[in-house]
């Protein structure tokens, strides 16, 4: 009995492990948001759910603006603060069905599931309302457009952002 009960514990323990094993390989462990690989899996997803369904969504790339700026200035802990006061305060203007994604660095990305562009203009608007610390963000917005694959509309949504960034920042651009 005691030799059951032990293999049943390591049995847990090992599940336990492997449940917060997985959720580390999905999730930036300075913000907690979603990381690029579990942004890639949704995105497909979505196109998968667009394919069939013909359901529309978008795509934000967000961009703090001058980061690099901030961290010389300020220093890299408060850099670390500000992504993560970032994600909570971006988190609090989506629904629970979209995804913020941290993609790297101080870009961050959001599927809107079920959005068209009016919608999530509306939304991307909103990032910019509740940034902290008074900086900015730049905001490349897009829809997906069936049947092109993933790496089309995120190519598009790039494509916004660095019109954003090349009209000065602080902005929204769609494609």
């Amino acid at each position: 009995l005691q030799l059951l009960a032990a293999e049943a514990g390591v049995a847990i323990m090992r599940d336990d492990l492997r449940r917060k094993l997985t959720d580390q390989a999905r999730s930036d462990p300075l913000t907690g948001l979603a990381n690029r690989r579990a942004w890639d899996e949704r995105l497909d997803l979505e196109v998968s759910r667009a394919a069939r369904t013909e359901a529309e969504f978008a795509v934000a790339v967000l961009d703090l603006d001058f980061f690099k700026r901030f961290n010389d200035s300020h220093g890299h802990p408060a850099g670390d603060e500000l992504l993560r006061e970032v994600a909570t305060a971006w988190s609090t203007v989506l629904r629970p069905t979209d995804l913020l994604a941290r993609l790297g660095g101080e870009e961050f990305a959001a599927i809107l599931p079920d959005t068209d562009l009016d919608a999530a203009e509306a939304i991307a608007a909103r990032f910019a309302t509740v940034m902290p610390m008074s900086q900015t963000v730049s905001v490349g917005l897009t829809t997906h457009r069936p049947p092109e694959p993933a790496r089309v509309t995120m190519q598009r949504a790039d494509e916004a952002l660095y019109a954003a960034k090349g009209a000065g920042r602080d902005r929204v651009v769609t494609r």
